[in-house]
């Protein structure tokens, strides 16, 4: 991390880094493109121009992995038991879990998909973490409070959907926030992202959700 005052700081970035960030949570993105691609572009440009690399953010090991899988499955299991019921109960709504349907009775399609689950965790947490929590802490050296919290309303509004998934979101988010300070870089929250989205994603193909 650089000292405070530092020529990578670059602090007339952070207004054009806060609007790119706010663009994208509202740019009509095709279904296609999911949020994550274009949100890392910006992140790995903001750190480019700062003569930063993902390699500073990536700090973890073998036990900070661990505990940010089992955290990610503990995350799902609290969200299909507690979290799903409540949202639907609150709302009257049915929660649609269903994002690739394609990967049921299909092998292929399930390698396919875990294979684009993986890029997006990693893209979405080096961007919010490696980026948004890791900015935070640059330019506002002390208690990691702010970022954590900054970064969670990052991961709700950036997030698609309802109310009651952007809430979720920002919660997750929180957690993920404390992993990285905690475990000293990005592999905890990435592995949580991880576990949870490859979680639901064999789930769906084991038509236990939709």
């Amino acid at each position: 991390m650089p000292e405070p005052g530092s020529p990578r700081e670059l602090r007339g970035l952070v207004p054009f880094e806060v609007a790119a960030m706010l663009a994208l949570a509202v740019a009509p993105l095709p279904d296609a493109v999911p949020i994550a691609a274009p949100l890392f572009a910006v992140a790995s440009v903001s750190r480019w121009i700062r003569g930063r690399t993902w390699g500073e953010v990536l700090g973890g090991g073998g036990f900070p992995a661990a505990v940010g899988a089992a955290a990610g499955l503990i995350a799902l299991a609290i969200a299909l038991v507690a979290g799903a019921p409540l949202v639907e109960a609150l709302s009257g709504r049915t929660v649609e879990w269903s994002a690739f349907p394609i990967v049921r009775g299909s092998a292929t399609q399930l390698v396919l998909v875990a294979l684009i689950e993986i890029a997006l965790a990693v893209a979405w947490e080096l961007s919010l973490r490696g980026w948004i929590v890791e900015r935070l802490r640059e330019l506002s050296p002390g208690p990691p409070v702010l970022p954590i919290v900054v970064g969670a309303i990052a991961d709700a509004i950036v997030t698609p959907g309802e109310l009651g998934a952007r809430i979720g979101a920002g919660l997750f988010g929180a957690g993920l926030g404390w992993m990285y300070v905690a475990g000293g870089g990005a592999v905890a929250p990435i592995c949580a992202r991880l576990a949870f989205g490859l979680g639901a994603v064999v789930l769906e193909a084991l038509r236990l959700i939709g």
